[in-house]
């Protein structure tokens, strides 16, 4: 029987080197490898299983119950994973902030509950995340023998509602690594080093945003996005969300994201507009909050990047005439 105790885990740690002045250093990659769940059943116990047998680099494995009631993670064998437990569900951002920030490794995986990964899947990634300080994807696909292999994602507005959102990737990849833009569903691996200047906002609730956010802050930021081919990451997409999502969540998280990211003038002639409308008075008081102002205080001395570039850079189009362009 496999022994579960998590100084099994760390054996075999692929090994990085980086750059330090004229010199290189080696480190090794310790990967956290963060898993949130909401009543997803025996997935959860296959994604776990999957991630132990398919990893050499793992140090630990921590899962957040999102106010599950099929009792799943309490069927974890014992020393497999650190559970984090919410009475009711809050949402998959700020679940992975809240275990980010409990997390002992030098990188973080970000999982779904119902993934499966191929042989060396996530020690390939996190040896390239940490060696570029990039945030690293691989080859993503659905389950069944006749869907597409995804390899990568890129940034964009949503075509219909304006807001902030990413499109696959389809076509083959020639080169290992590519840079993308964005974001579109985990697997993805981010260093810890790195995390603070594209992690999520404690502030976003429920369902919406979680990927657009990381590509937002890691434009803004400098930060790289890196697509590895080969690599691969099953993941079972579903049509339907298994818990309630209203539009004033999404609504909601979207502002949160243009209010931390964008300069005032961004804000108030161009998003404000446009989401404005869908937004409650209790989301239009949170993003005058004294928590939001920290937020945009905390992310301006990462952002290096004006808001203009924004569009001509991030999304290749002319900036909005309401800005001046």
């Amino acid at each position: 029987m496999h022994d579960w105790r998590a100084r099994d885990f760390v054996a075999r740690s692929p090994v990085c080197l980086i750059a330090w002045g004229s010199e290189y250093v080696v480190e090794s990659a310790q990967l956290s490898v963060i898993v949130t769940t909401y009543n997803e059943g025996e997935e959860l116990h296959r994604t776990l299983r999957s991630v132990v047998q398919n990893t050499a680099c793992l140090r630990e494995i921590i899962v957040v119950d999102d106010g599950s009631t099929d009792g799943a993670c309490e069927a974890i064998p014992p020393g497999m994973a650190r559970v984090i437990r919410h009475s009711n569900r809050i949402g998959i951002a700020y679940s992975r902030d809240e275990a980010s920030k409990a997390a002992r490794g030098n990188v973080f995986c970000y999982l779904d509950a119902h993934q499966r990964l191929s042989p060396g899947c996530l020690d390939q990634c996190a040896q390239h995340a940490l060696a570029q300080r990039s945030i690293v994807s691989p080859d993503i696909r659905d389950f069944g023998l006749f869907n597409w292999r995804m390899h990568g994602a890129d940034f964009e507005l949503c075509p219909k509602r304006g807001y902030f959102s990413a499109r696959w990737r389809q076509w083959f990849q020639l080169r290992r690594i590519t840079q993308v833009t964005g974001l579109r569903a985990p697997a993805y691996l981010i260093p810890s080093s790195v995390y603070a200047r594209v992690g999520w906002s404690p502030m976003l609730r429920g369902w919406g945003a979680s990927e657009a956010s990381v590509g937002v802050r890691a434009f803004f930021s400098g930060t790289p996005i890196h697509h590895l081919r080969g690599p691969l990451s099953r993941h079972r997409f579903q049509n339907s969300s298994q818990f309630p999502v209203s539009w004033d969540e999404i609504y909601r998280n979207q502002a949160i994201i243009a209010r931390i990211c964008f300069d005032d003038e961004a804000w108030l002639n161009y998003w404000l507009p446009l989401l404005g409308p869908h937004l409650t008075a209790a989301t239009q008081a949170e993003l005058d909050s004294t928590e939001m102002h920290a937020e945009r205080e905390q992310f301006r001395n990462h952002k290096i990047r004006p808001d203009r570039e924004f569009w001509t850079h991030l999304l290749r189009k002319s900036v909005p005439s309401v800005l001046g362009g």
